[in-house]
């Protein structure tokens, strides 16, 4: 009977596993060679994720899961770009001196230049020099000494020649030979660093419900997103009146046990006409907020509108050609992410990889048919395996007290 009994537990917990799964897939376009890709998710993809974004695989034809990592693109990132000068003179003075002159043709500001130069092993005297004209020569920088470049993974090395900005438009470079052989400059430039801002997509319109207090002096406008948001930047613009300046703020309402409604407050910020106001978040969670606006004794704002953003966010992963793949995602079981090899060399791989779509979001059907059948049968299965064991026990007790009589 034990033995019974542990079977029909096992098969209504086998069932409700069977009744668990993904419940959305999407479709990645065909690839034309082998390699790591970015598969860009849309924000319907990401609206349907979990909070740790976690719930997401991708599978190959044969329904295997693929090793991937996630990447966001930052807010704002740094780079250093080099670039090269072109040399329009190469000469060698008499007193044992190598003279390169290049030209900054956009008289770009600058306060480095940057040589390649082969490997070398003794010290070398350096001067610079800038014009405008090719005629008349500044200073810059003197006495400047190269010691040894021994680069060890490479066969050459970069030398860095700093000093305060300035944008001639040439520059003259002056090393001295005189106690050897002239050592071998392959390029000239500089590095511009500059920074990149992040590129965003818009998510769908939230639905905007709105209330002018005349007795609170405040505009309350509520905000609702259909699905999760997980924005990272919000703007807001206001058509009338032509100039304004209100105090405003974002929140969370709430009501208490009494009955009576409060307002978390998640931000303050300022609303001026002198431009939109965008303020930016970090996956932002909640489907629901109210934006609260202080009229004092003006006129409520006209036309106002609200639109979010999300920063571009990737799957990376190694594709093979020939092979079909596809997303499939959301999962109420799946909390935390896949523990991929993959991600111990995220820094190394993916920068350059070519960016993939994906088609469009669809349900999967079967699952959810599948999910209810399986449920059904399961529970009439465990219904029926009850009632032949109340049978059993029944037909057993009454044998029982037949033999005793």
């Amino acid at each position: 009977m034990k033995k019974l009994m542990f079977v029909v537990l096992s098969l209504l917990l086998t069932g409700n596993l069977f009744s668990q799964g993904y419940q959305w897939q999407a479709e990645l376009l065909k690839i034309d060679s082998a390699g790591f890709y970015k598969i860009d998710l849309t924000p319907d993809i990401i609206a349907k994720l979990n909070p740790q974004f976690s719930d997401i695989r991708i599978k190959d034809g044969k329904g295997k899961d693929v090793p991937y990592f996630i990447e966001k693109e930052p807010f704002s990132l740094t780079k250093r770009v080099f670039k090269e000068y072109q040399v329009i003179e190469k000469i060698k003075w008499r007193n044992g001196a190598t003279v390169l002159v290049v030209e900054n043709k956009d008289k770009d500001t600058i306060n480095n230049i940057q040589l390649q130069i082969k490997n070398f092993d003794v010290r070398k005297h350096l001067e610079l020099a800038g014009s405008d004209d090719y005629n008349n020569w500044y200073t810059i920088k003197e006495n400047y000494m190269f010691r040894s470049a021994n680069g060890s993974k490479t066969t050459s090395e970069v030398k860095s020649l700093n000093f305060p900005y300035t944008d001639y438009k040439y520059y003259r470079i002056i090393i001295y030979d005189v106690f050897s052989l002239p050592v071998n400059v392959m390029k000239i430039g500089y590095f511009d660093t500059y920074e990149e801002q992040g590129k965003f997509k818009k998510i769908t319109s939230p639905i905007l419900t709105r209330i002018d207090s005349a007795k609170t002096k405040q505009t309350y406008i509520k905000v609702n997103f259909k699905e999760t948001p997980y924005f990272d930047k919000l703007t807001i613009r206001v058509d009338k009146p032509a100039y304004y300046y209100r105090n405003a703020k974002i929140c969370f309402k709430h009501t208490n046990k009494k009955g009576r409604v409060y307002y978390e407050v998640e931000d303050y910020i300022t609303l001026n006409s002198n431009s939109d106001f965008t303020i930016h978040f970090s996956d932002f969670k909640h489907k629901e907020f109210y934006l609260v606006i202080d009229n004092e004794d003006n006129p409520p704002l006209e036309n106002i509108e609200i639109e979010a953003y999300q920063l571009n966010r990737f799957l990376i992963a190694h594709l093979e050609l020939g092979n079909n793949y596809r997303l499939v995602f959301e999962n109420e079981n799946i909390y935390e992410r896949p523990n991929y090899d993959i991600n111990h060399f995220k820094y190394k791989i993916g920068k350059d990889s070519p960016v993939l779509t994906t088609g469009n979001v669809s349900s999967i059907q079967y699952k959810e048919t599948k999910k209810a059948i399986t449920s059904t049968l399961w529970m009439w299965g465990a219904i029926a395996l009850v009632a032949l064991l109340l049978g059993y026990m029944s037909y057993k007790m009454v044998t029982e007290m037949e033999k005793t009589k």
